[in-house]
């Protein structure tokens, strides 16, 4: 498979999916998304890859979508953005965000979809779909580690939270300096590829079917509320006149 706007590789076990356009510090193009979901069904499939760590190039995650791309949006790219997401955090396999600079808005929904956080000490986590008129993805997610007064203040204030904070609050697992970001990663992987990936995968399953199946019902919920929204306030007319992150 080939990708255009990522760098795929396996090593040792450990499948490295990495954003590769640093010149906009990663922002996510239309080919982004279907990319992702391209390379996590490859992941999923191979049987060499115990898990999956996702990174950016060039010292940030990424800034969220990108809007000088200049990519036909299809009719159905809001469900196969969301299906993007989805397979992230339904896949088999535990999932690792690396996360150095920017994760804003789409970059922070990407970390969010993952099992595990290490962050670099640099990192800067952000939500700004209030302030560029669009409903946010995966509020229940956020919701799920942060509970509702944290949630709404990230959500409502588009406050930048760095990534000591980040672990405090608990959206991140471990913050190490940012030139030991993609080792300190790597090390995460390998712990969790000693063990039987059949065990890991059920407790995964388990965690997410039986623990996690509300948020299922959530997600559900609230796409539907992103729907109504978008009748009303056309997420693309609302989009244009922002900026989700920084990229444009």
């Amino acid at each position: 498979m080939s990708y255009t706007t990522l760098e795929v590789k396996k090593d040792q076990g450990t499948g490295w999916i990495i954003f590769n356009r640093p010149q906009s510090k990663n922002a996510l193009t239309v080919a982004s998304f279907y990319e992702v979901h391209q390379a996590i069904d490859e992941m999923t499939q191979d049987d060499a890859v115990r898990s999956i760590v996702l990174m950016g190039k060039g010292g940030n995650f990424s800034s969220g979508r990108d809007f000088k791309d200049t990519s036909e949006v299809p009719p159905d790219f809001e469900e196969r953005r969301n299906d993007a997401f989805t397979a992230l955090e339904r896949c088999p396999k535990p999932t690792i965000a690396a996360v150095s600079g920017y994760a804003i808005t789409g970059g922070l929904t990407m970390v969010l979809s993952c099992d595990m956080v290490v962050a670099a000490d640099n990192a800067i986590l952000q939500d700004t779909h209030a302030k560029i008129g669009a409903i946010t993805l995966r509020a229940s997610r956020m919701y799920e580690l942060l509970g509702p007064m944290r949630t709404k203040e990230m959500l409502f204030t588009c406050r930048r939270i760095g990534a000591a904070e980040g672990l405090a609050m608990g959206l991140v697992n471990k913050v190490v300096p940012a030139a030991e970001l993609e080792q300190a990663a790597a090390d995460m992987a390998a712990e969790i590829n000693r063990h039987d990936p059949v065990v890991i995968s059920a407790i995964k399953n388990m965690i997410n079917k039986v623990i996690r199946q509300d948020q299922f019902r959530l997600l559900d919920l609230e796409e539907l509320e992103k729907r109504r929204f978008n009748e009303l306030v056309p997420e693309q007319s609302a989009m244009a006149k922002g900026r989700e992150g920084l990229a444009g």
